[in-house]
């Protein structure tokens, strides 16, 4: 016979409060009792035990569920760090039982328990508010107490953590970056996250369809294959419905960055100061200098390995080869980027000669050319306002 958990507690429940309703008849009823106050007694055991029976789960079972729901996302040096701001709040308050049990009664009764639960609470929640500062005054502590040994046997350091966004999960280039070795830590899937991703994958849109199953396959890839280990973390925050919100809840509350391409969220996790980690400025920030189709100006410096090749540099010192341009080493000449080529030495970028700019070259010499055989005329050719086609013709302006 399979007995609940919660059946029990109401039992235990029911028992105790029967005993309590009791206690309170006897303790207002005479040494001799009437009829009329022992019916009072039994009157307040049954009130007790129908009591017992219905709200005890609800005091009990149901903040110990929450409770322990709650915890799930809380580390565990948080924990610790409560319990023992708790427990040093407890033992102030054994300093105080002797003084307060002094007072005259009931007083003296419910001022220890009461200077206990509020002393326990108030160092339980001074320790959760400052456990940065704590952390770091105990390892300020432990350097200058044992500096050689924290020199020869340096402790590990705590793994970073970081919570993905569907948005992340989805885009996939976080795979990538893992791959690079550029993060170090655990990678951290919250399980709204993952409903998200579920719901998006049981949409009727066939365009959220698609987005839901690939980022859902994504993630268990990156489980199977990543180097940096990706667990999902079972947890939810409650009296949150937006994910984003409970994201940035989740992020503060574990002090770990987020891992999105949400512009939104992004904004929205800035200002309540969780760090986030944008894969989209992450992109820019490792953008080439220069794009297909740009339009630069270097200098030639080389010649290049083939034939008519010119060699400039950027002013990174990435190489530049342009086509057609072994003549014009020396000179500064307008280029045209045509592609680029990434190596694991570095980048290459391949161009051509701005046709527009060695026409404008070409034009100019052309002017101070003809400007030089006419300059016996009164007036100079390249003040004149005529067009550069009437250059054609030997002319001279008075």
């Amino acid at each position: 016979m399979n007995v609940s958990l919660n059946f029990l507690v109401r039992i235990a429940g029911m028992i105790c409060l029967a005993w309590f309703g009791r206690y309170v008849g006897r303790a207002l009823s005479s040494p001799a009792a009437t009829e009329l106050q022992l019916l009072a007694t039994e009157l307040l055991m049954l009130a007790g035990a129908g009591l017992g029976l219905l709200v005890t789960p609800r005091l009990t079972i149901d903040p110990l569920r929450e409770l322990l729901r709650r915890s799930r996302g809380v580390p565990l040096a948080d924990i610790l760090l409560i319990a023992v701001g708790g427990l040093i709040g407890l033992i102030f308050a054994v300093l105080l039982t002797v003084p307060l049990s002094s007072l005259p009664r009931p007083f003296s009764q419910l001022f220890p328990i009461g200077a206990a639960l509020l002393l326990s609470y108030i160092g339980a929640a001074v320790f959760a508010f400052r456990k940065r500062d704590l952390i770091d005054i105990l390892r300020l502590w432990r350097t200058t107490s044992a500096p050689h040994a924290v020199l020869e046997e340096p402790s590990p350091a705590r793994p970073r953590q970081f919570i993905l966004d569907t948005s992340a999960i989805i885009d996939g280039r976080i795979a990538a970056v893992v791959r690079t070795g550029f993060l170090d830590g655990t990678l951290i899937a919250p399980s709204f996250v993952l409903a998200e991703l579920q719901a998006l994958a049981d949409s009727s849109d066939e365009l959220k369809r698609a987005k839901g199953r690939r980022g859902l396959e994504l993630l268990n890839e990156m489980q199977k294959n990543s180097p940096l280990p990706v667990q999902v973390l079972n947890v939810d925050i409650g009296g949150v419905a937006r994910v984003d919100d409970k994201l940035v809840a989740l992020a503060r509350e574990c002090a770990c960055p987020i891992i999105t391409n949400d512009f939104n969220l992004n904004k929205v996790a800035g200002l309540q100061g969780v760090k986030v980690l944008s894969l989209n400025q992450l992109t820019e920030a490792v953008r080439p200098p220069v794009n297909q189709d740009q339009r630069l100006s270097v200098i030639i410096r080389d010649e290049g390995k083939a034939r008519q090749q010119g060699v400039g540099y950027l002013e990174d010192g990435t190489p530049v080869i342009v086509e057609n341009a072994r003549q014009l080493i020396g000179q500064q000449v307008d280029i045209v980027v045509t592609r680029l080529h990434q190596t694991q030495t570095g980048r290459l970028v391949f161009a051509t000669l701005d046709s527009e700019g060695v026409a404008a070259s070409h034009t100019e010499k052309e002017v101070v050319g003809c400007a030089r055989s006419f300059s016996g005329c009164r007036r100079p050719v390249w003040q004149s306002t005529a067009p550069l086609s009437a250059l054609s013709k030997p002319v001279c302006w008075s």
